[in-house]
């Protein structure tokens, strides 16, 4: 083997063990999705967005954006379906969106922060298709995966968020984007 392919081995070893060292140190590093998207997303600046208290309060939110919902505290907010999940957590923040998406398919939502996060359509929960979260990680922190239909008005609920201010991501899967 010659010197410099002795080296070039030598600076492979050396850069994969230091991109393993870092992966390790990353909180985020861990999710079981290619979250490239929502991280990068989550690097931009965020559109200040004041949740509603109510269906005709929310504001409607757009996929592929960085948004930092203003939450006012739970019990101010007039959800449109009781939440999935309830437990009472003591000055939790809460708040609605609306959805309108143009294209049916897997949306991965993603906050910064524990969260509990419904969506509602035709008076009814979306189940989600799965989650997953990161702990010391907020670039997401946590995301749910739903399958969201196209064409009609969905409501985002948050509820039981322990900060707030909620930065939130909706990214639609490649299959939702090529329909």
């Amino acid at each position: 083997m010659s010197n410099r392919s002795s080296r070039g081995l030598i600076f492979l070893t050396l850069f994969a063990g230091a991109r393993a060292a870092l992966a390790a140190d990353d909180a985020c590093a861990g999710f079981k999705w290619d979250v490239t998207r929502e991280r990068v997303l989550f690097a931009t600046a965020a559109e200040a967005v004041t949740a509603g208290t109510d269906v005709a309060s929310a504001p409607l939110l757009i996929p592929d954006r960085l948004y930092e919902l203003a939450t006012p505290p739970q019990q101010e907010v007039k959800f449109q379906v009781a939440p999935g999940k309830t437990t009472p957590i003591e000055g939790a923040s809460a708040g609605l969106a609306r959805l309108r998406l143009s294209t049916t398919g897997e949306y991965r939502i993603s906050l910064d922060q524990s969260s509990w996060i419904d969506v509602v359509a035709d008076n009814h929960l979306v189940a989600a298709e799965d989650f997953q979260g990161r702990r010391g990680c907020h670039t997401p922190h946590k995301i749910v995966l739903y399958w969201l239909p196209s064409g009609e008005d969905l409501i985002l609920q948050l509820s039981g968020a322990v900060a707030p201010h909620v930065r939130l991501t909706i990214v639609p899967m490649p299959a939702a984007l090529s329909r």
